[in-house]
């Protein structure tokens, strides 16, 4: 199985000048949630080409779920770094 990636794995990926970061480097949860849309949209394509018409639905409820979530972590206090 492949590692897990990071939004930052991403060679086209710009972090926005005032983007914090945990302290072990990592996004927080808004990043990685608009990553997973982003990845999960481009294979709801994919499969939408080919015909998957059960894989369009479910990568079409998890790509919602990513977008929700995406939205929910911007809206979310951030906690200072080093607690």
């Amino acid at each position: 199985m492949a590692e897990p990636l990071s939004p930052r794995s991403n060679p086209d990926y710009q972090a926005a000048p005032d983007e914090p970061e945990a302290l072990d480097g990592t996004a927080y949860p808004q990043a990685v949630a608009e990553y997973l849309g982003d990845m999960i949209s481009q294979l709801e394509s994919m499969a939408r080409v080919a015909g998957f018409d059960l894989l369009v639905y479910l990568l079409s409820m998890a790509r919602v779920e990513a977008e929700a979530n995406a939205r929910l972590a911007a809206s979310a206090p951030r906690r200072p770094a080093g607690r």
